[in-house]
C-alpha cells in the first residue's frame, strides 16, 4: 500500500467533513474509489438502513464473514489549524480521526481485493462504512443500530475496528479485553419552583437556589454513592435558567451525562440520582428527570482480542500493545460488538509538537499511522479466516 494515497484519500476526507446523517459527500467519494477497486459496493436505505455510508464486499461465499468497520462522520466543531487540508466547512471538522479511520478502510479493501485476485481468500469480507457515530438522530439512533436493523451483520462472523489515539506514540496501541470502554446515558433535569420580584425573594420558590442546594450532591454522588472499584463519572454540561437581572425565574434546566462500565453501575447511578432530586420537592418544588439510555459499553471478545492481538504482533512485531480499557468514552461500535463477537483497539498517533486530544479544535495526527493500520486490518482479516472465523 503506498502511504501517499492513504494520506490523500485521509486529506480528502478531512478537507471535506460533513455531520453524522449528512454524509453524502463523504459516501460518494468513497464510492467512487471503491468502484476503483475488484469490490462488490451496496449502500442506500433499502440496502443498509440509512441514505449514506456504503459497505464494499471481496472474496467467496464458502468459509467465514469477517467484516471491518470505519465510521465516517464528523463533528460540529470549528477547526484551529494551518496546514492545506484543513477544514473547508464553517463549525464543521473531523476532530475524532474518522478521516483516518475510512482511509485505513479504503487501504484494506484495495489491499484484500488485489490479494483475492492473486489468490483467492476463503471467506468473505465485508468493509463497512458507517455514519452517524457521533450522534444520535431524533429517534435516539446511531448510524450502527440502522445497519444491524437492516441486517448488514446477520451474515458476519467476527468484526473488527480501529480507533485513533493522538495522546499515545506511534509503536503503541491500547487493546484490552471484554469491557473497554463506558455506558453513554444523558439526562436532563427541570426544577421547578415559583418565579418572582429578584427583590422580594420569600414571595417565591427559588428554582436557583434549589438548583444550588441540588448540585453539591450530584457531584458527589459517583465518589460516595457508587462503588470505587466500578468507573462511573456524572458530568453536568448545561445550567440554564433565568434572563433578567432582577427575575426570579421559575424555572432551571440541568443536562448532562453519565458514564458507567457494568449494568450495575449504570443503574445504580440512576437511581441515586433520581434519589437525589428529591431534595427539590423537600425544599417545595418540582423536578422531573428524564435519562436517555446510549450505546452500550464496548465489550471486546475473547476470541476476537486474541486474533487482533495476534495480527499487531504480526504485522508489527515491536508494536507495544498496552492492556488497558480506552477510558470513558463512548463508541456505538459497541452495538455491533453485541451483534457479533468483535474488538477494537486504539491506535497510537500522537503527532510530534502537538498536545491534541479527541474532540479538540486543534486534533490531527501522525499520518505514518495509517499504513500501519490498514496492515493491522489485512492481517486481522487473514488470520481470522485462516481460523475460521
Amino acid at each position: 500500500m503506498i502511504g501517499r494515497e492513504l494520506s490523500r484519500w485521509r486529506r480528502h476526507l478531512h478537507h471535506h467533513p460533513e455531520l453524522s446523517f449528512h454524509e453524502v459527500e463523504t459516501t460518494n467519494y468513497l464510492i467512487e474509489e471503491l468502484k476503483k477497486m475488484s469490490v462488490d459496493i451496496v449502500h442506500g436505505r433499502n440496502r443498509i438502513g440509512l441514505p449514506t455510508g456504503v459497505v464494499a464486499t471481496v472474496g467467496d461465499k464458502v468459509g467465514p464473514v469477517i467484516a471491518l468497520r470505519a465510521d465516517i462522520d464528523a463533528l460540529p466543531i470549528q477547526e484551529h489549524a494551518l496546514h492545506d487540508y484543513k477544514s473547508c466547512s464553517p463549525n464543521v471538522m473531523h476532530a475524532c480521526g474518522h478521516d483516518g479511520h475510512a482511509a485505513m478502510l479504503l487501504g484494506a479493501a484495495k489491499q484484500l481485493s488485489l490479494l483475492h485476485k492473486q489468490m483467492p481468500l476463503k471467506g468473505k469480507v465485508k468493509f463497512i462504512f458507517q455514519p452517524a457515530e457521533e450522534t444520535e438522530n431524533e429517534e435516539g439512533k446511531t448510524g450502527a443500530q440502522y445497519l444491524i436493523n437492516a441486517g448488514v451483520l446477520d451474515d458476519v462472523d467476527a468484526i473488527y475496528a480501529l480507533h485513533i489515539d493522538p495522546e499515545q506514540p506511534i509503536g503503541t496501541i491500547k487493546l484490552c479485553e471484554g469491557l473497554a470502554m463506558a455506558n453513554v446515558d444523558t439526562f436532563s433535569i427541570d426544577i421547578r419552583g415559583t418565579g418572582g420580584h429578584g427583590a422580594y425573594p420569600n414571595q417565591t420558590i427559588d428554582p436557583i437556589w434549589l438548583t444550588a442546594m441540588t448540585l453539591p450532591t450530584l457531584y458527589s454522588l459517583t465518589n460516595r454513592r457508587v462503588s470505587p472499584l466500578e468507573p462511573a463519572v456524572l458530568s453536568l454540561g448545561m445550567i440554564q435558567g433565568g434572563a433578567q437581572t432582577n427575575v426570579i425565574p421559575d424555572c432551571v434546566t440541568i443536562k448532562g451525562t453519565m458514564r458507567t462500565y457494568t449494568d450495575e453501575a449504570r443503574i445504580k447511578l440512576e437511581n441515586e440520582l433520581r434519589t437525589t432530586l428529591q431534595i427539590v420537592t423537600t425544599l417545595g418544588g418540582e423536578v422531573e428527570f428524564t435519562v436517555h439510555r446510549g450505546e452500550p459499553a464496548l465489550y471486546n471478545d475473547m476470541t476476537a482480542t486474541t486474533i487482533l492481538r495476534e495480527s499487531i504482533q504480526k504485522a508489527y512485531p515491536s508494536t507495544i500493545v498496552l492492556n488497558e480499557r480506552y477510558g470513558m468514552g463512548g463508541e456505538d461500535f459497541s452495538y455491533m460488538t453485541r451483534k457479533v463477537p468483535g474488538a477494537m483497539c486504539f491506535l497510537g498517533a500522537k503527532k510530534e509538537g502537538l498536545n491534541a486530544c479527541l474532540h479538540q479544535p486543534i486534533f490531527d495526527f501522525d499520518e505514518t499511522i495509517l499504513e500501519i493500520g490498514t496492515g493491522i486490518l489485512v492481517q486481522a482479516v487473514l488470520t481470522s479466516i485462516a481460523k475460521g472465523g
